[in-house]
């Protein structure tokens, strides 16, 4: 550790070289020599020494204590008293001023050792616990925004599943010559466009749903690139120092080639100056005790591993000074356009539904470098799947679909559109509305849609009652939030499906039939 650095206040210059001496025998280092309370508070600001060895009876208007008061207060310097005096009022008034400390002249070199080292460890302590209690707040603070988010799109989504099923079935009743369709479609596109940024808001929360599977980091990046590639200006160029053989991960490869496409478009703006920069992207395996704490995200992270997997996005461009390195994760800040602003925070987002973390190395003139860390994998890389898409065949049999939810226009919607596929339907407000219903006809009803969230019996009570009637009945369960919150918890009994609100007619019928293909 760097030896600290002591300022000392002493307006006897013989005194102060003395204290000098004294100081630089013991270790530490002295940042400036001070005559007065006016000079202490300025070389304070300019060299933020560790400490201040402070004597209190001063030339000039400010004496010592004043001087240890605004020091103190404004930077967070802790102070040490040095008087020839002791009486209570002094004392009283050297209390109030925040000091650490208080030796009587003349004193011994290991009193002032032991003092100095007791006020230096004190100060530490005291801005660990502060940054502990700031990253605890900010903790709370994401948890109850998560909260709040998650509730906000969970009834936005409803709202905009009406919208969308209401607005599909308008423009499916339209003749195509109708000088309207457009319109609708228009309209269709608005209403999907902000259930995207609905889905946005819960990536940055951590809340997205990841289908994790062991890939090679490496290729997954080069894959990407190749079409990231497309859109970087040719005058720019792009850099890859990519292994043949990467880390693996359990990861999503669509979720990292969208963390890929940000951090490259983020850097290649960075850079579009005359002349252009460059931007490097590199993959390799880092150990954990490489992973500074410094500009790291999230800021509870803590490494779990010995090594972990990292792909650094590093551009040439001006960099980005300490405030702006502080709320580039902030959702809708940009120093670029305005409505940019969501990039960084999703790829904040994805990082953290990965379990891995971010950090940030940057300064004005000296370009900047993001580097994402991700847990590494047990398992060797899985290969692409060579698969054919084919749609389900139509389901046959007969029954009703009885469908549940607590919100008469989704309700109402859901079974508009199973109407339109060609099955009976059968509504109900509640689960508990649906039991009686299903104890009177189980045979009846050859599948069950029902909400997640409903007051009274939710969904999964609702689902655990019907198949206490019928253990065979298939399900499908929905929800306006995303499937990793609204399907977490131990449930004896687990629907064959689940559609996250908004969905399109399509996606209901594909579902649909891909249940009572198995259910028929």
């Amino acid at each position: 550790m760097d030896a600290a650095k002591i300022m000392i206040v002493e307006d006897n210059t013989t005194v102060a070289e003395d204290a000098r001496e004294c100081l630089e025998s013991l270790g530490y280092g002295v940042s400036a020599i001070a005559a007065s309370g006016e000079e202490a508070v300025a070389n304070a600001e300019r060299d933020r020494p560790d400490a201040v060895l402070m004597d209190i009876n001063l030339r000039g208007d400010m004496d010592g204590i004043e001087a240890a008061d605004r020091i103190h207060s404004q930077f967070d310097i802790p102070v040490l008293f040095l008087s020839a005096y002791s009486d209570r009022e002094l004392l009283a008034r050297a209390k109030k001023a925040g000091s650490f400390g208080y030796l009587v002249k003349p004193f011994e070199e290991r009193e002032l050792y032991a003092m100095l080292e007791m006020i230096l460890y004190k100060a530490r302590a005291e801005k660990e616990r502060r940054e502990m209690e700031a990253r605890l707040a900010q903790a709370r603070k994401m948890e109850a925004i998560g909260r709040m988010a998650a509730g906000i799109a969970h009834h936005f989504n409803n709202i905009l599943y009406a919208a969308i099923g209401y607005l599909e079935m308008v423009r499916e009743d339209l003749p195509p010559t109708s000088e309207v369709l457009e319109k609708l479609v228009e309209a269709e596109s608005a209403t999907r466009r902000a259930a995207d940024l609905s889905r946005l808001m819960l990536t940055y929360l951590g809340y997205d749903r990841v289908a994790s599977k062991p890939v090679d980091l490496s290729e997954t990046a080069g894959n990407a690139l190749d079409d990231i590639q497309k859109d970087i200006p040719a005058g720019i160029p792009l850099e890859k120092n990519l292994p043949a053989a990467g880390p693996v991960v359990p990861a999503d490869p669509t979720r990292v080639e969208q963390v890929l496409k940000a951090l490259v478009t983020n850097a290649r703006e960075a850079v579009e100056a005359d002349p252009p920069g460059r931007v490097t992207v590199s993959v390799e395996t880092a150990a954990a005790s490489k992973i500074r704490e410094a500009r790291r995200l999230p800021m509870n992270w803590k490494a779990e591993a010995p090594a972990y997997a990292c792909i650094a996005v590093a551009d040439t461009g001006k960099g980005m000074d300490a405030e702006t390195m502080d709320l580039i994760f902030d959702p809708f800040y940009s120093d670029k356009f305005t409505g940019r602003g969501l990039g960084l925070p999703v790829v904040l987002g994805i990082v953290k539904a990965h379990g891995g973390c971010i950090t940030v190395d940057s300064a004005p003139g000296r370009g900047s470098v993001f580097r994402v860390f991700l847990p590494l994998s047990p398992e060797p890389a899985v290969p692409p799947e060579d698969k054919a898409e084919t749609d389900p065949e139509p389901a046959s049999g007969d029954g009703a679909v009885l469908v549940v939810d607590d919100q008469d226009q989704v309700r109402d919607m859901t079974g508009m559109m199973v109407r339109r596929l060609g099955f009976p339907v059968i509504t109900a407000s509640s689960g508990e509305e649906a039991v009686t219903i299903f104890r009177e006809k189980p045979d009846g009803i050859r599948l069950v849609i029902s909400d997640l969230s409903m007051p009274g019996m939710d969904g999964w009570d609702t689902l655990a009652e019907l198949r206490k009637i019928r253990p065979d009945i298939p399900a499908i369960l929905m929800s306006g939030y995303d499937k990793s919150q609204a399907m977490t918890g131990d449930h004896a009994e687990q629907p064959q499906a689940f559609l996250q609100k908004p969905c399109r007619r399509e996606t209901l019928k594909m579902t649909i039939q891909r249940v009572l293909g198995q259910y028929p």
